[in-house]
C-alpha cells in the first residue's frame, strides 16, 4: 500500500510539472462557483414566472377593489345637493352678489353736514338747570354753543324759594335760643328746608353750613378744619346728622356768622334769622359789602311774627347791597294745626 500511493503521487507530480497551463487560482474557483449559483437562481425565477396563471401569454392581469355605496349615502348625497340649492342659501348667495356689486363700483364723496347744522355737538349729558329764556333758537343751536364743554356744578339751588345757581353755596342759619318758639315751629322749618335744599345739589357743586347764635359753628368732615365739601350722598348724610344735632340756644351776633361765610369764598350766600335786634350797623353792612367785593349773592330770609318792616330793615339792605334777595316768613305759618 504504501509503495503504490507514493507511485501516484510520482505520477500526480510529473502531471502538474508537464501541465503547468491547468493550475487554476483559488480565487477564479470561487469566482466561478459562485457565478453558477447566480445562473441557477435567475433560471429558477424565470421558471416562477412562467408558471402564473390568469392571463394570455403568460402575461399578468391588474387587480382592484370595488365598493358598492350603500343607499344611506345616496340619500345623504342627495339631502346635501337639497341643502345647496335651498333658498336661504340661494338668498345668501345673492347678497354676497349684491356686495360684490356693491364693491366694484366707483367711491362716493360723504356728505358732510353745514357748519351750522343742527347734527354738531354731543347734547347735555342731562336736563339743563340754568334758565334758557335768554337765548334764541340759533344760539341754543350755535355751533360754538353746542361745541362748547358742559358746565359742571352750576345748577340752580332753592332754599326758602331763594333760587340761584353756583359751584360753590354757604348756608348760614340762626340757632339762638328765639328759633325754638313758638312751639319749636322755627327750628323745624329751617331744618327741613335746608336738607331739601342739599337734596338738589349735584356732586359737582359744594357747600358748607354754618350755625350761630353769639358763636359760630360750621360744619367738619372727620375732625378736619371746617371747608368746602362736595355733595356726595355721604356727605349730604353726614350734613343732616349735623343740622339734626343743632338746638337752639343763646343770644345772637351776625357778623361773625357773615365773615366766615366769606371766608369759603362762595358763590352764594343764603343766610337765615329769626332776630330783629340786634340790627346789622351801617358800618357792619359796609365791613360785609367789602369783604365781599361783589363775587357772591347774599340772599337774606328774615323768620317774624305778624307783617314784615322793611323800612330800615338791615337785611333788606344787607340782600340789595350783595346782589341777592329779601324774603320774610311768618313763623305761626310754620305751627302745625291739630
Amino acid at each position: 500500500m504504501p509503495a503504490a500511493f507514493t507511485e501516484m503521487e510520482q505520477r500526480t507530480a510529473r502531471w502538474q510539472t508537464n501541465s503547468p497551463l491547468l493550475v487554476v487560482p483559488s480565487w477564479a474557483a470561487s469566482l466561478a462557483i459562485h457565478s453558477l449559483i447566480l445562473l441557477i437562481l435567475i433560471s429558477s425565477l424565470n421558471r416562477c414566472d412562467s408558471g402564473q396563471t390568469g392571463g394570455d401569454e403568460g402575461e399578468l392581469r391588474s387587480v382592484g377593489i370595488y365598493v358598492k355605496p350603500s343607499p344611506d349615502a345616496e340619500q345623504t348625497e342627495d339631502s346635501d345637493q337639497e341643502q345647496l340649492e335651498s333658498p336661504d342659501n340661494l338668498q345668501v348667495s345673492q347678497v354676497q352678489e349684491q356686495i360684490s356689486e356693491v364693491m366694484d363700483q366707483p367711491p362716493v364723496a360723504p356728505l358732510l353736514p353745514e357748519l351750522n347744522s343742527k347734527l354738531l355737538g354731543a347734547g347735555p349729558t342731562q336736563a339743563p338747570s340754568t334758565p334758557t329764556a335768554d337765548l334764541t333758537d340759533n344760539q341754543l343751536l350755535s355751533p360754538s354753543t353746542a361745541l362748547a364743554p358742559p358746565v359742571m356744578g352750576a345748577g340752580n339751588v332753592n332754599f326758602f324759594d331763594a333760587v340761584d345757581s353756583g359751584k360753590r353755596f354757604v348756608f348760614v342759619l340762626d340757632c339762638s335760643g328765639s328759633m325754638a318758639a313758638p312751639q319749636g315751629a322755627p327750628i323745624r322749618k329751617a331744618r327741613s328746608e335746608l336738607i331739601s335744599s342739599l337734596a338738589g345739589l349735584n356732586h359737582h357743586q359744594q357747600f358748607q353750613i354754618i350755625f350761630y347764635n353769639t358763636n359760630t359753628r360750621a360744619m367738619q368732615h372727620r375732625g378736619k378744619s371746617a371747608e368746602l365739601l362736595y355733595a356726595t350722598d355721604i356727605n349730604r348724610t353726614l350734613a343732616r346728622q349735623f343740622i339734626q344735632s343743632v338746638e337752639p340756644d343763646g343770644g345772637t351776633d351776625h357778623l361773625p356768622a357773615l365773615k366766615r361765610a366769606l371766608s369759603f369764598n362762595p358763590d352764594v350766600i343764603f343766610f337765615l334769622t329769626d332776630a330783629k335786634h340786634p340790627q346789622l350797623s351801617s358800618a357792619d353792612l359796609n365791613e360785609i359789602r367789602a369783604e365781599n367785593g361783589g363775587r357772591a349773592k347774599i340772599h337774606c330770609i328774615e323768620f317774624g311774627e305778624g307783617f314784615p318792616v322793611k323800612e330800615g330793615n338791615s337785611l333788606d339792605k344787607l340782600a340789595r347791597q350783595n346782589k341777592g334777595s329779601y324774603r320774610y316768613y311768618n313763623v305761626r305759618k310754620f305751627i302745625k294745626r291739630n
